[in-house]
Order: C-alpha cells, then structure tokens, then sequence
C-alpha cells in the first residue's frame, strides 16, 4: 500500500500501518464519539482538511452504526488542494471493508475538483458538506453551529498558514456550548488559540509513539441551533426548471409538493430540445465563482444520476470556448488562475489541437470544459416534475394564514414562487425588477462539415454537438444553433431574420461553413427571465413567512436553478447551507428594496 503524500506540503496524510486506528483515536474517542451524538436530533462536525477522506469515513460509520432513525449528521470539512476520486480510492481501498460500502458511495458522489462548496446527500442521515477553498477564507462564511471540531490539516510546521488567529475566532463563533475539539498536534500556539477563543484545553496522551495531543471542550457560548419548523405541504408556482428543481429537491426530504402552472411543465423557456449547460465565467474570485462554480457541479451530477433511469438528451460531451478576442483571453486567463479548477477540468488548447478536437477548421484558441455539455431542457423539466403533485391551474390568490398560506383555496406551509417573470403579478413581490429576453434557436439538420464534431461550440452564440432526438429508427439527426439576445423584443413568433442571424455568427469562427446550405428543420422562441443586475433571484420574501422566491435564472438556468433548490431547501428545513453566506446576498431579493 504507498503512503499517501501531499505535494504542497510535504507531508503524509497518513501511516499507512496504523492511520485508520489513529484517526479513530484521535478524533473519534477524543471527541467522545458516538456518546456525544446521543439526544442530538442533528450533529455537526467541522474538520479542517479533508484530505483522503479517511476522518469523514471514520465518522460517517460510526454514527450510522449507533444513530437512531431520526438523527442527522452534517459534516463540514474543507480542503484546499484535493485529491483525485481515483487517488482516495487508491490510498483507502485496503480498508474499504471496514467502511461497508461508504468508500465506494463516496468514490460515486466525489465533486469535480473545482473551487466552491460542494454539498451531497451520502445517505438518507448524512451530509458532507465538501468545501475546495482555504480554510482562513471560506470558514468566515460558514453559519452552521458546530459540535464537534476535527483539526486536521498537516502538521503546523509544515502548513502553518491554516493555523491562524483567525481560524481560532471563527472555531469560537461557531462552536456550540459544549462543543468538543481534538487535534494530533500539542503545539503551544494551538492551545494559546483555542483558549482565547473560548476553550477549556488540556493535553491528553497521543496515539501509539506520538506523546501528546490536544483537546478541548467550549464554554459559555450563547450559540444555539435554529430549529425551524419543517414543511410538510409547499406549494411551488412555475413548471420550469426553477420550480421543478425545487420539487425534485423537497421530494428528496420527504416534503408534499403541489407544483401550479397552467400551462403543464416545461412550456416557457425550459421547453427546448436540447441546451448546454456551462459556468458562467467571470475573471477573479468572488461573488458569481462562489455561486457558478459548485451550481455548475450541482447540475451536472443531477444530470448524471436521473440519466441512468432516464432518457433526458443528456451528454457530458464537453465545450470548446473559442476565444474570439483578447477580451475573452483575459476573462478565460483570470477564471483559470483564480476559480480554484484543476486543470483536468478546464484548459486551454491552441488552434491545432481546437481543429484536431473538432474536426472542423477553426481558426481560434479554445478553453476547453471537458465536464460541460448537453441536455434537454424539456425532458429534465419532466422528470425532475415527476415527484410533485401537477395542478393546471392559474394561481389567482396567495393568502396568509397564521404562519402558512392558502393558494386557489388550498392551504400550505409554504410558497414559492418560480413563475419567471409572471413573479410580478402577484402583490407580494410586484416589486422585483425582472423583464423578458427574448431568445430564439434554430434547429438544422447536420452538415457534412459537423458530421465529426463531438463537442458544443461557444463562442458569443453556440452550436451544439450533433444529436439525434426521436426513435432512432426514423430520427435525424440535428444540431441546435442560438441564440438570439432581444431584451427589447416581445415576438413570440419565430423570425427568419433570427435564424439568419444565429448562422451568420457560426459562419464567423467556422468560416468554410455557408449559412445559405444550412436546412433549417425547426425553432423554438423562449422568453428568458433576467433581474435588472443581471443576477438570479433565490431567497425568503422580504418581510412574509414561508414565502421564497427563484427566478431570473436567464441563459444559465440549466447550471443556477438546481442550485438555487438547494438554496430554498436549505432555508425551508434548516439544514446546512449549499452556499457561503457571501452568495445567499448576493442572490437574495432583498437587495432590491431601500436599505
């Protein structure tokens, strides 16, 4: 078995002859684990480097061995630099006997390694909540209470910039009263700072040669878990991607939902064939790489596991991201450098390799997401809609009642509205600023040009792979071609103009192709939802009970609104957030009213 080592700091995660008995040790027992989950209705643990995921595993069994039905552990950890899926596997396959079947789920639902909160449901009683950021900058945006801490992460000698001042605080700000920490090292300057951060500290005997380690226990703190009351019956306004998401992901929690649209699922701009689903790109780190990043990662898994049941067009086919000018070369170069992506899951290709990828002459550089790729909006609407209660109808009135709400003459706990931008029909928020973009894709069957390309194209509008959709025995096979961008323009008429327009822009970075030879054999128009900041909307209804929001998704919709679920249901049942407190305001509707 080969001693794993982290390049960066020079170091062994573990002894590869006694590693699992010692993270038992020390962490376990000197956290006085599995005693301390008893009377938890739900227990979190933080750990500061996740590693190979030997603690998480170690914790996630043995709460699963003496948990009983009802009790939930979060387990919080970051990671700065992590590993490969294939790496963990190797590194712990000689005890994947010890963990019945956990090291194989984890291996499954591992997150891409890119930069951002990762959040995944292991099992029915246990969440990982997987941070890829340093610690000193992620942890501050962190609001879940803790009872219990793993201080984890290399030795203070050799990682001595996770073990800051600012770390301590921030153990101090979160930590429950009684919360309990151990970590392997004894250094003075850890117990210095775990005591003025409000730890009672003391040493205790290490494991096997070691002569001593640390642990501690809170004291005084004010801190208390919000407890809120779980919905049991919510009604979901809207049949698109927002709102079926949102159904998929309450179903998931055992929540009723009673889904309104008039119309029936996927009939606004969730209807079309087939869209690609992409980050939005920005230059530095912030707000939009907090957000788009693990959304990008959300939905792809979603994807990834209803395809294994289901026929949903869905094609991890990859996206080449020409760069057409030096403006995009300065947006890719910064998203490379500061968006945290290991390059197996984001790089640049020059031209040559851009024609040989493609099998088309393109004279343009590429930034190439092998991760990225192709579903159909209308087939995901539907089954993600599957797990809710369909209703026709148009919502014509939203009532409070005490603390819930009666829609049509039904009565819920809670509302969301997820109805684009219909939102501003309805008293409660006829405030947001959000309008149409009109956009339109045209269809066309594959010219002979395309026949080998295996990749969507992207480069201002988009061309996606070809694909067949139908029975096969009497399918063509098409490519889909957009889109337009008309925030000024309210036809919901398809207009040759448009298809002109969408072919004549992939005629500009494909210059062999001819827009007059391309057979157009269908179109569709849709009317996207777009805030006047250009930023989605996903959140509590200022100053109502059990009233959310989530809308303008705009051209991402089908990497943002998975995530904004996530979002809604973590503020619905109290559960550990999906995002940093950072991107819950810049997503919430409240930004919009007078401060």
């Amino acid at each position: 078995m080969e001693t794993p080592r982290s390049e960066q700091f020079d170091d062994i995660y573990f002894a590869v002859e006694n590693g699992l008995e010692e993270s038992r040790y020390v962490f376990l027992e000197q956290n006085h684990l599995p005693a301390a989950f008893v009377g938890k209705s739900r227990f979190t643990i933080c750990e500061t480097g996740f590693g190979t995921g030997l603690n998480f595993l170690c914790a996630w069994s043995l709460f699963e061995e003496h948990a009983v039905s009802d009790q939930q552990l979060t387990y919080v950890s970051f990671e700065k630099y992590p590993l490969s899926a294939s790496d963990i596997s190797k590194y712990l396959n000689h005890w994947s006997s010890e963990f019945g079947g956990r090291l194989e789920r984890l291996i499954d639902v591992y997150p891409m390694r890119i930069g951002g909160w990762h959040k995944i449901r292991v099992s029915p009683q246990v969440t990982l909540l997987l941070i890829f950021d340093d610690v000193n900058r992620a942890l501050p945006q962190l609001d879940e209470p803790v009872d219990c801490w793993f201080l984890d992460g290399h030795a203070p000698a050799k990682n001595p910039d996770m073990w800051s001042e600012s770390l301590f605080h921030e153990m101090g700000r979160l930590s429950l009263d009684g919360a309990s920490v151990a970590t392997f090292t004894a250094a003075g300057f850890v117990r210095r700072g775990l005591e003025a951060a409000g730890f009672e500290v003391s040493k205790v005997k290490g494991y096997g040669h070691k002569r001593d380690m640390i642990v501690g226990v809170f004291k005084g703190s004010t801190l208390s878990r919000h407890l809120v009351s779980f919905p049991r019956k919510v009604a979901v306004i809207g049949g698109g991607i927002a709102g079926t998401s949102l159904s998929y992901i309450l179903g998931q929690r055992g929540v009723d939902v009673d889904l309104f649209d008039p119309q029936g699922l996927g009939k606004g701009a969730s209807g079309n064939e087939r869209g690609l689903f992409n980050p939005r790109f920005t230059a530095l780190k912030g707000n939009e790489s907090d957000f788009y990043s693990p959304a990008f990662q959300h939905s792809r898994r979603i994807f990834e596991d209803i395809s294994k049941d289901h026929d949903i067009g869905y094609e991890a086919c990859g996206s080449l991201h020409l760069v057409i000018d030096e403006a995009k070369r300065k947006r890719m170069n910064g998203f490379l450098e500061h968006w945290g992506w290991h390059d197996q899951h984001a790089y640049f290709m020059d031209q040559d390799k851009v024609r040989e990828m493609s099998g088309i002459r393109i004279n343009h550089d590429a930034l190439f997401l092998p991760d990225a790729g192709l579903v159909s909006p209308l087939k995901i609407v539907k089954v993600l809609g599957r797990t809710a209660n369909l209703i026709e109808e148009k919502v014509l009135s939203v009532i409070a009642d005490g603390s819930g709400w009666i829609v049509n003459g039904r009565s819920y706990d809670a509302v969301v509205f997820s109805c684009a931008v219909h939102v501003i029909g309805f008293e409660e928020l006829n405030w947001l600023p959000v309008s149409n973009v009109r956009g339109q894709v045209s269809l066309i069957e594959v010219p002979e040009l395309f026949q080998n390309l295996s990749r969507n194209l992207c480069y201002g509008g988009y061309c996606s792979k070809p694909y067949q959709e139908g029975n096969s025995g009497d399918s063509l096979e098409r490519m889909v071609v957009g889109s337009t961008f008309q925030p000024w323009l309210q036809d919901a008429s398809v207009r040759e103009d448009d298809h002109a327009d969408v072919l004549e822009k992939l005629s500009h970075v494909v210059e062999s192709f001819n827009p007059n030879d391309a057979k157009i054999i269908g179109a569709r128009v849709g009317f996207r939802c777009a805030s006047k900041d250009r930023v989605p909307i996903i959140g509590r209804v200022p100053q109502a009970n059990n009233l959310y929001v989530s809308v303008a998704h705009g051209s991402h919709g089908l990497t943002c609104a998975v995530m904004g679920a996530e979002i809604l249901a973590a503020q619905m049942t109290g559960e550990v957030q999906a995002v940093p407190r950072n991107v819950l305001s810049y997503v919430d509707p409240k930004r919009f009213l007078p401060a």
